[in-house]
């Protein structure tokens, strides 16, 4: 995992569905341009293999995620497209003993206790939580804290996660860091506001940076 915990230290994911080929460069270079090193291409759509592949080319600063990944001919394909980690929205044993076996960094998605319990068995210390919102928020992962901080998991929360309650998450000693949509929406792509998209990370990062000092919260 200590490649990951690497990548993640800025503490923020945008998680970016890619439909037009058009929109895989401009998007890369809006984030390495506000200062993000590290993104997630969502095998959403059939452009996803094209775009790590791209990104990867043109920008080999910039860390690539495949996210998404349902099955191990997926997990393949991120692979061999030059993805350096991988993420699901789900528990899938047989993804994750892959990703184990081939030692792909690997960040599963959990959103129950026994998931949570399930995935540390696989080995899985760092774990997506979806959809997070809807499964309480911040609050939840703080009731997680109780039992599962003997674990020293860490937690990244998607799924309704935003500019205005990205503190609340960060704040909690076992999330690791946040991550979404929002942050490169499929509309700002669609319209081709590039600049809006760096103009949100650079907000994003700034105010992450500008709460960074504030105690951290445990599930007491």
């Amino acid at each position: 995992m200590a490649f990951i915990e690497k990548v993640l230290q800025q503490k923020i994911l945008p998680a970016i569905s890619i439909e037009d080929a058009e929109h895989v460069l401009p998007v890369a270079e809006a984030l390495l341009h506000a200062g993000l090193n590290v993104m997630e291409i969502q095998f959403r759509t059939q452009q996803a293999v094209a775009a790590i592949e791209i990104i990867r080319k043109k920008f080999p600063d910039m860390n690539i995620g495949a996210g998404t990944l349902l099955s191990v001919e997926q997990l393949h394909n991120a692979i061999n497209a030059g993805a350096q980690f991988g993420l699901s929205s789900s528990l899938n044993s047989k993804v994750c003993n892959e990703a184990n076996q081939m030692k792909f960094p690997f960040i599963p998605g959990v959103m129950t206790p026994s998931e949570i319990e399930l995935a540390n068995e696989l080995g899985y210390t760092i774990q997506k939580l979806f959809p997070a919102e809807q499964l309480g928020g911040a609050s939840f992962l703080k009731a997680m804290f109780g039992p599962y901080g003997q674990l020293n998991l860490q937690f990244m929360p998607m799924g309704g996660v935003n500019l205005s309650n990205i503190n609340n998450y960060l704040q909690l000693k076992n999330v690791i860091a946040v991550g979404g949509t929002w942050l490169a929406t499929k509309n700002m792509m669609i319209k081709k506001e590039y600049k809006a998209i760096e103009a949100t990370i650079r907000e994003a990062l700034q105010h992450i940076n500008d709460e960074g000092d504030l105690p951290a919260v445990n599930g007491e």
